[in-house]
Parts: structure tokens; sequence; C-alpha cells
């Protein structure tokens, strides 16, 4: 994509980082980063779009229907979805595409694999469905775990993976929008998708699930925990118990649509004790904590 000058009101509304007062940060950031320059205009959600960039990340070709407590998604519902597989093809984490080639996780997910020992699928709905053409397998060049992860109390809990080869975008894969810099997203609706088990120690789902949870207030969130809750960290999950992530949906995202329509990550699942407890919602990476991490190590 082009430079386009700081004049251009357009250039204000470009994604991932959503920040129109700091334009020169901007204008940086997407020069050098050409794979994660993505319109935030309103563009066209054809079903097979010629020009990305027109289109923009963090749209889906389904209007937003209306995991514990779940339901299953559709097909075309979330194309950022991605499952993180061992080698014996077990998928046992979540992912967000955000580039053409960079998946964004959790790093206990990953962290104790080389990159050898996992791939990513782009495009799955349902494991059961052996012929589903649109789901694809990348081999990953690399694995950047947050180096101040910690094992003991999930702070930092943020990977980047990168495949050998770029992926070409359609109905079934595309990029997610990463989140404003200075928002909580505190009382917002949110989606938490994946193929996590339906309850505390189940089965894990065949099918992607779906579900909507509140965010938490952050002190709400760190009042329901003996362990220290940062503001790097924040809680969804239904007030009353039921609608949580649960085992098998780490990595995956936490995702809130903004008023233009578009979908953003907001968090990644990191945590928890159980699945839908009440007075227990799921902890969350928040990904707006991490803007700077995620631009230095996307360009790798």
């Amino acid at each position: 994509m082009g430079k386009k000058s700081t004049k251009d009101r357009s250039f204000a509304e470009i994604l991932p980082l959503i920040v129109a007062n700091d334009l020169k940060q901007n204008e940086t950031i997407f020069r050098n980063m050409s794979r994660i320059v993505w319109s935030a205009g309103h563009g066209s959600t054809t079903s097979r779009p010629r020009n990305p960039a027109v289109r923009g990340c963090g749209t889906t070709l389904k209007s937003r229907s209306r995991l514990v407590g779940g339901r299953p998604a559709d097909p075309t519902e979330w194309p950022w979805m991605v499952a993180v597989l061992r080698g014996d093809q077990i998928q046992f984490c979540g992912g967000v595409l955000i580039t053409d080639r960079h998946v964004l996780t959790a790093a206990h997910c990953v962290y104790t694999f080389k990159p050898r020992d996992i791939k990513v699928r782009l495009g799955e709905y349902n494991f059961e469905e052996s012929e589903e053409t649109r789901a694809l397998d990348f081999a990953i060049s690399e694995i950047r775990v947050h180096r101040d992860y910690v094992r003991t109390t999930y702070e930092n809990d943020i990977a980047i993976l990168k495949m050998y080869r770029p992926t070409i975008f359609d109905s079934y894969i595309w990029p997610v929008c990463l989140p404003p810099i200075d928002q909580m997203f505190e009382h917002k609706d949110a989606i938490v998708t994946g193929w996590g088990t339906q309850y505390y120690g189940g089965p894990a789902s065949t099918i992607l699930m779906e579900v909507g949870v509140p965010v938490w207030p952050q002190n709400k969130c760190a009042n329901s925990f003996v362990q220290r809750i940062p503001n790097t960290m924040m809680c969804a999950g239904a007030y009353e118990g039921g609608a949580d992530a649960c085992q098998g949906d780490s990595g995956g995202p936490l995702l809130h649509q903004l008023a233009n329509g578009r979908w953003v990550n907001i968090g990644i699942v990191s945590w928890g004790i159980r699945c839908g407890d009440r007075g227990r919602p799921g902890i969350y990476t928040r990904v707006n904590s991490y803007l700077d991490w995620i631009f230095k190590n996307v360009v790798f």
C-alpha cells in the first residue's frame, strides 16, 4: 500500500492501530509493515475480494449472530480464527490471524515448543469434515514469546507465530483488527470463539463455537481473585456464570465490534478457575497493552 499523507482523513482510520491522534507514529508503523495495513474505511465485502486493502481488517461476510453456554458459529463468521495443532494433528490452542503470515496467541500455549513441533490451520470450522477444502495448514518458522512471560502468574501471556509462507485471503481466511490503544472496554459486549470444551473436564468441540460475554470493570475483576490481576489482564464472562472460555480455548481471541462494524481482538484467552462459575470470569491478556511489542515482533 502506498504512503498516504497525514492530511488525508482516511489515514486516521487505518487499522490495526486505531489512534487518530497519533498519525506520525501510525505512518511509521504502516510504512515499515505493509502486511498489516488495512483500511478502516467502509469497504466492499464481496465473497472473493481482489483487493484486500479495500475491504480492510476485521470484516466478516456474515452479520453478527445474536463455549461454555455457547453455540456453533457459522463457517464464515470468524475468518481470522486459527487452530494451533501439534504434530499429531491435535488442536490444543487457538490463535488469531493479524497479518498474512503472523498469528497472535498465548505464550503458555507455545513456550515449550520448537517451531517444527506445531503448525497452524486457517479456515477451519468443523474438524470432523475431512473434505473441507477451505482449511489450510501452515508450518511455523519462528515462535516469539514475550520475554517477560511469567509461567506461575501468566503475566505477559502473549506470543506470535510466524508462518513459513504467507496465506492468501478469502472468505474463510481474513485478518482481525488490533484494538484502540486507549480503551479499557469495560462493560462492553464481547465474543469468545474456540474449539475448547463445553464444560470443565468435558470433551472438546469439533465445531467452532462462540459465546457472548461482557467485559468486567477492572476493579471488580481484580477483587474476584486472590491472585494479583494487573492492568495488562482483563476479565470477561457472564456475571451469573455459564458463559466463558474453557479448556482448549487458550490463545484464542476475545472479540469486540467497534461502532464502524469492524471486529477487534481485545483479549487473548489466558487462564481461569474452572469454567463458567459464578463470580469467576475468564482472564485474558489485554491486547492493547502490547501493541508496541506486537508491531516490533511482526517485522521478522
